[in-house]
C-alpha cells in the first residue's frame, strides 16, 4: 500500500516538473504562431489551453507565458495597425488574467496552508485528548484495582478479627493469603529451623523473592526441587518476629514478581497490626477485670460472673458455694510496717489462694483486705474442707514483708472465712449476704475459723 502511494506521488512530480512544462512550451509556440496570423479567432481557444496548463503546472507556466508575452508585445508596438493593436490588447488581457489567476492561486494556497495548520492543530488536540482519555482510563483502572484491594483487605481484617482466638487461626491466614495473592500455595511458619528459606528471611530481617529458581545461586537445587518461584515475608508484631509467610509456585506462568512482593508486604503489615491489636485488646480486657495489685478478678467482674452462674444453676441444678475471706487484724500490718508491707502481704496471700483453688473457681479481691471465691459444682462439705485446708496453711506460714530497702521481717497472720451454699436464695445479693453474715459470725466468735451459714 505504501509503495503504491509513493509511485503515484513520483508520477505526479515528474508530470508537473517535466511533462507539463514541455506541453506548455509547445502550446506557447502554437499560440505565438497563430496569434500573429489569426489573433481574434485563435485567442479564446489558446487561452483555455493556457488556463488548463496553468492549473496543472503553476509557476512554471507563468514563467513561460511571460517569456513569450513580453517579446510579442514589443514586436507589435512599432507597426500602427489594427491587428497589432488588437494583439497588444490580447497580450495585456492575457497577462491580467494570469495575474488574477496567480492571485487566486495564492489565496487558495494560503487557505490550503491555513487549513493544513488547523488540521495539524486539530490532530494535535485530538492526540492530546486521546492521550488524556487513555491516561484517565489507566487511572480509573488503577483506582478500581486499589478499591478492590482495599475491599479484600477489609474482608481479610474482619475475618482475622472474628477468628483470632480460633484454633484454626493459622489455617485461616493461609487461606486469606492465597485468596488475596490469587496464585501460588502459602504456609505460615511460626518456628521452623528446618526451612532454609524461612530462616534466611528471618535472620536477614528482610523479604525473600526468587522469581526464577534456575537463575538463583543462593540455594542448592535440592532446596528448590520442582519449585519455579519462591516468596517469603516475615510478620512482625511491635518490631518483634511473630512468624513468616512462605509461598511458592510450580508453574512459570504464575511466577512471583516485584508486584507480588509489594502485595504480600501490605498483607504482612496488616496481619502484624491485627495480631497486635488483638493482643492489646486482651490486655485491656484483662486490666479491666483484674485487680492491679493482686492480679485477681475485680469485685465488679466477680459479681457479673456470679449472676451468670446463678442463672445457670436455676436450669442445670448443680451445687455452688461462695466464701468471703478476711485477714484478721490486717490494719496492724499497715500501721506497724507501712502500706508497702501491707501490699506485699496481700500479694503473697493472693498467690496462695490462686494455687489452692481450681481453675473453674472464680477468685476475686472483694475489698481492701477481703477476698471472695465462687466454687462451682461444690457442696457445702466439700467447700468447707478446701477452705479449712487453706486457713490452716495460712496460719502456719511465715510471711516475709519488707521493712525498708535492706530489711525484711517474718510475720504470721490468720484469716476468717464465711461460707454459704446456694439453696433457695432469690438473687445473688441474698446469697452474698449469707456468706457475709457467716464471716461476721467467724470474726465475732474469735477469728481464725471457717463458719458455714446456718439459719
Amino acid at each position: 500500500m505504501i509503495n503504491q502511494k509513493n509511485n503515484k506521488n513520483f508520477f505526479i512530480d515528474i508530470s508537473r516538473s517535466i511533462i507539463v512544462p514541455v506541453v506548455a512550451a509547445v502550446c506557447f509556440i502554437i499560440w505565438a504562431f497563430y496569434l500573429f496570423k489569426y489573433p481574434i479567432i485563435t485567442f479564446p481557444v489558446i487561452f483555455i489551453i493556457f488556463t488548463f496548463v496553468y492549473v496543472l503546472s503553476g509557476y512554471v507556466f507563468g514563467i513561460v507565458l511571460l517569456t513569450f508575452a513580453i517579446p510579442v508585445a514589443f514586436f507589435v508596438i512599432t507597426p500602427d495597425t489594427t491587428d497589432n493593436l488588437l494583439l497588444i490588447c490580447e497580450t495585456i488581457w492575457l497577462l491580467f488574467v494570469f495575474l488574477r489567476l496567480e492571485h487566486y492561486r495564492g489565496l487558495w494556497t494560503a487557505s490550503k496552508i491555513k487549513i493544513n495548520v488547523e488540521n495539524e492543530v486539530l490532530d494535535r488536540d485530538i492526540t492530546i485528548i486521546q492521550s488524556s482519555i487513555l491516561e484517565n482510563e489507566n487511572i480509573s483502572k488503577s483506582t478500581k484495582q486499589k478499591i478492590q484491594t482495599f475491599q479484600k483487605l477489609e474482608q481479610i481484617i474482619k475475618t482475622l478479627e472474628e477468628n483470632m482466638d480460633s484454633g484454626e487461626f493459622i489455617n485461616i491466614i493461609e487461606n486469606v493469603t492465597r485468596d488475596f495473592m490469587g496464585k501460588g500455595k502459602f504456609t505460615i511458619k511460626r518456628q521452623s529451623s528446618k526451612d532454609i528459606f524461612v530462616n534466611y528471611a528471618r535472620f536477614n530481617k528482610s523479604p525473600l523473592l526468587i522469581s526464577n529458581t534456575k537463575e538463583d545461586n543462593r540455594f542448592s537445587e535440592e532446596d528448590y526441587k520442582d519449585i519455579c518461584s519462591i516468596i517469603v515475608m516475615p510478620i512482625e508484631v511491635e518490631n518483634n518476629y511473630w512468624g513468616t509467610i512462605k509461598g511458592y509456585t510450580k508453574d512459570k506462568k504464575e511466577a512471583f514478581n516485584d508486584y507480588d512482593l509489594r502485595q504480600l508486604s501490605i498483607l504482612a503489615n496488616i496481619l502484624g497490626l491485627t495480631i497486635n491489636n488483638s493482643i492489646l485488646l486482651k490486655q485491656i480486657e484483662t486490666l479491666a477485670i483484674t485487680d492491679g495489685l493482686t492480679g485477681l478478678y475485680t469485685k465488679t467482674y466477680f459479681t457479673e460472673r456470679l449472676e451468670e452462674e446463678f442463672e445457670r444453676v436455676k436450669i442445670n441444678k448443680f451445687p455452688m458455694s461462695i466464701a468471703i475471706i478476711d485477714i484478721d487484724y490486717f490494719k496492724s500490718v499497715n500501721d506497724t510496717y507501712g502500706h508497702l508491707a501491707g501490699d506485699n502481704f496481700l500479694k503473697q496471700l493472693a498467690s496462695i489462694l490462686k494455687k489452692r483453688f481450681r481453675g473453674i473457681d472464680i477468685l476475686a479481691r472483694y475489698g481492701g483486705e477481703e477476698f471472695a471465691v465462687l466454687m462451682l459444682h461444690t457442696t457445702s462439705n466439700e467447700s468447707y474442707s478446701i477452705l479449712e485446708e487453706i486457713r490452716k496453711g495460712v496460719e502456719g506460714k511465715n510471711f516475709i514483708i519488707p521493712i525498708d530497702f535492706y530489711t525484711t521481717k517474718k510475720i504470721k497472720k490468720t484469716i476468717s472465712i464465711g461460707l454459704a451454699t446456694l439453696s433457695d436464695e432469690k438473687d445473688i445479693y441474698e446469697f452474698i449476704k449469707k456468706a457475709d453474715d457467716a464471716l461476721y459470725e467467724a470474726k465475732k466468735s474469735g477469728r481464725n475459723k471457717t463458719i458455714i451459714y446456718n439459719n
